[in-house]
């Protein structure tokens, strides 16, 4: 289980920066684990929040041209299946990231890769109350 301490503010400084493209700084000289998480927690929020411009993006990929009427008529479970891809593209690009801090990402990879990421299925989360909870 890994240990969270979200905090508001941070939350809002985050969201603030990203929508106003703002440098994002750690709140103190070195970024910590917590902060990471915040961090990647808000960037995730913002790829959720353009989900019809994900499906657009998906469409395209695929040589699609995504119609008005389906970009809502099946948006509750393309929501779902853009939720499980998120979750596996970003866990994908940290592979990556990892490959090129160890210095094996050109052994396997050009300099710029282009895929399709999807995730079957959805991992079962669970989260435990510790503090902060107003209700459960």
């Amino acid at each position: 289980m890994f240990p969270l301490n979200f905090n508001k503010k941070r939350a809002e400084y985050y969201l603030r920066c990203l929508d106003e493209g703002k440098p994002i700084e750690p709140e103190q000289t070195a970024w910590t684990v917590n902060e990471m998480v915040g961090l990647a927690g808000a960037c995730f929020f913002g790829l959720l929040s353009h989900g019809p411009l994900l499906r657009k993006a998906a469409a395209d990929m695929q040589g699609k041209k995504l119609e008005p009427s389906e970009a809502t008529e099946h948006q509750e479970a393309d929501d779902e299946l853009v939720f499980n891809d998120l979750h596996a593209v970003i866990e994908f690009v940290g592979h990556l990231t990892m490959l090129v801090h160890d210095q094996e990402y050109d052994n396997n990879y050009e300099e710029l890769v282009r895929c399709g990421v999807t995730q079957e299925g959805q991992v079962k989360k669970k989260v435990v109350p510790i503090e902060g909870y107003k209700s459960v």
